[in-house]
């Protein structure tokens, strides 16, 4: 009988970077995710600021104080009476070889219309 151990321990080995490259994928594909999910979040915050006075120091202001890390905002006059607001934050990549499908850093945004009066 041939001792089976030594081709297993090779087979292991051969797939042990494409498993840990698939670990380092979900992480940053959940990282992505919390990240979208707490600008969403920060966008609720809108709804609670008076709408006649806002400006954008205010804006920036309500929506970093409880933020884990730094969020730009963006305010943008649509229409008549119509306010684009643009959050955006960079999420680092940690996967080798993700960059050249997403770039890095990946940049995740969440945008709201309000009506501005």
């Amino acid at each position: 009988m041939l001792d089976k151990k030594g081709q297993a321990l090779i087979e292991f080995v051969l797939i042990l970077p494409i498993l840990i490259m698939l670990i380092f994928a979900v992480i940053d594909f959940g990282r992505i995710f919390v990240n979208k999910n707490e600008l969403e979040t920060s966008l609720g915050i809108i709804d609670d600021i008076d709408r006649s006075s806002l400006d954008y120091d205010t804006l920036y202001d309500e929506i970093n104080k409880n933020a884990t890390s730094l969020i730009d905002v963006a305010l943008q006059e649509e229409e008549e009476g119509y306010l684009t607001i643009t959050l955006r934050r960079e999420v680092d990549l940690i996967t080798p070889g993700l960059n050249l499908i997403l770039t890095s850093p990946y940049p995740v945004t969440a945008k709201r219309v309000i009506k501005y009066e």
